[in-house]
């Protein structure tokens, strides 16, 4: 008899939660205060292959025959990364380092026969293991993800714009086995940085062909950022993979990776953040009439980010620890290629 394969490691970690959400009074958009301008950024795919799906399907030729592909995101025919993909990304990351307030749960489960819905899972209710983590429902007590984002009836602080190519990119397209979300859950789920399985391009059930762009290809983004604190502009750099030099931090260097867009269970989606530019509008010591007639500066962005990268008082510091070591690239090790 055919023994069974062990089933592969699966490509993602935990970040427990812990403490208890600071919430506090957010700033409003009444006025000028703290830091407001904006970042440029190029996005550089890191893994094997990135995939923003844009929620259709096309047909294309494989081996002769006419297959379904679920296609990459488009905007007037060219390829982008939505403004609300780089953002859901970049916030869940800062939602785990800042201890922030849990928004989204798993979809709804089987326990023993049973369905269980997210807004029935004892841990969020009342008097549950987790309920201090339970969405903010007050715009006068948000948590730091919630006071720099926005939430129901409080406008975030942040904003990112669609994600265009730098340069002309070429699409390929690739067949990955069909996805599920993990069983239990241990805290704040994040995917890891492996190596992608390739599949032959015959097609079989549970699979799916997808189109994807390369290793490399760069795209080019914009931070809007407006009345910032430097911690929460500190805590956004990292949730964005750029953090102070190790025993130097005055410089500024690409820590980790980070996850974006589709099919990462199968380790596709790691990218760069890496900054271009700076333009300062407001800060504490400029006023906005300054700030408008100053040019956009492309030297002196590394001044701006590593100060505002020493300070960490709006970090959980044992999360920051435990993601940005389980965020490291492992690209000796690979995902797995089946369903799991």
């Amino acid at each position: 008899m055919q023994q069974r394969r062990p089933p592969e490691p699966k490509p993602f970690f935990w970040i427990p939660l812990r403490g208890t959400p600071e919430r506090k009074q957010p700033v409003f958009h009444e006025r000028f205060s703290g830091w407001t301008g904006w970042l440029t950024l190029d996005i550089e795919v890191f893994s094997d292959y990135l995939y923003v799906g844009s929620g259709q399907i096309d047909l294309v030729r494989i081996n002769g025959r006419e297959q379904a592909r679920y296609t990459f995101t488009r905007r007037d025919g060219q390829l982008v990364i939505p403004a609300t993909s780089i953002k859901g990304a970049v916030r869940s990351v800062f939602e785990a380092i800042t201890n922030s307030c849990v928004r989204i749960v798993a979809k709804a489960t089987r326990s023993r026969g049973k369905i269980i819905k997210p807004d029935e899972r004892p841990w969020f209710q009342k008097g549950g293991q987790y309920e201090s983590w339970a969405a903010c429902s007050s715009t006068s007590n948000l948590c730091p993800a919630c006071r720099v984002f926005g939430t129901t009836e409080y406008r975030g602080r942040v904003y990112f714009t669609d994600a265009e190519p730098v340069e002309a990119i070429r699409t390929a397209t690739i067949k990955i086995s069909d996805l599920w979300p993990p069983r239990r859950t241990q805290g704040r789920k994040f995917y890891e940085t492996k190596k992608f399985q390739s599949q032959d391009l015959t097609p079989r059930r549970n699979t799916r062909f997808i189109e994807v762009v390369p290793k490399g290809s760069l795209f080019r983004t914009r931070l809007r950022f407006e009345n910032m604190s430097e911690s929460e502009l500190g805590a956004l750099l990292r949730a964005m993979g750029i953090i102070p030099k190790e025993n130097d931090p005055d410089s500024v260097v690409l820590g980790f990776p980070v996850k974006l867009g589709g099919a990462k269970p199968r380790c596709l989606g790691s990218v760069y953040f890496r900054p271009r530019a700076v333009r300062i509008v407001t800060s504490p010591q400029q006023s906005w009439l300054e700030g408008l007639i100053q040019p956009e500066e492309e030297g002196e962005w590394r001044d701006h980010l590593s100060a505002w990268l020493q300070d960490t008082s709006l970090l959980d510091l044992e999360a920051w620890k435990t993601f940005r070591e389980a965020a490291q690239p492992k690209t000796d090790r690979t995902c797995p290629r089946e369903v799991y």
